[in-house]
């Protein structure tokens, strides 16, 4: 079974690609950290980490089209990079009170669900406040978490 791949976004293009994908502004995610997604060749998902804090948390906003970006390898990058390279403590993400396979997905990667934000969108749709600490990540070295 192939498995997909992770990269560093250096051109900015996975920036456009996930603000695109879930309907944020652009201006949003200008000065973030992005890596990219592919499988077979093709860009297949993103994921952009904003409002880093030194040491303390970020956000993170994941959007895929494709089925395949989720692997245990791929979510060790992703959570590596938010725990390991950016040093967070934590590490936030919002999620649409609708999107189920989401909020799914982000209860079995070890976030909890940590509150709601009512009507918080531009649309209005409400959304989850959902956070993971790094002694609560399953996929970093147990031997670095913190007590």
């Amino acid at each position: 079974m192939e498995l997909s791949e992770v990269f560093y976004d250096k051109s900015g293009n996975i920036k456009t690609y996930v603000a695109k994908g879930l309907g944020l502004n652009f201006d949003d995610v200008n000065d973030c950290l992005a890596l990219g997604i592919v499988y077979q060749n093709k860009i297949v998902g993103g994921v952009v980490y904003c409002d880093y804090q030194d040491k303390t948390s970020t956000w993170i906003n994941i959007y895929t089209d494709d089925k395949h970006w989720c692997s245990q390898k791929t979510l060790k990058q992703i959570f590596g990079t938010g725990f390991e390279v950016l040093k967070c403590r934590r590490i936030n993400a919002l999620i649409d009170t609708r999107n189920k396979s989401s909020i799914s997905l982000a209860k079995r990667c070890g976030f909890k669900k940590e509150g709601k934000m009512r009507q918080f969108r531009d649309n209005g749709q409400d959304v989850f406040v959902f956070g993971m600490l790094r002694n609560e990540c399953k996929f970093i070295n147990n031997s670095k978490k913190e007590k």
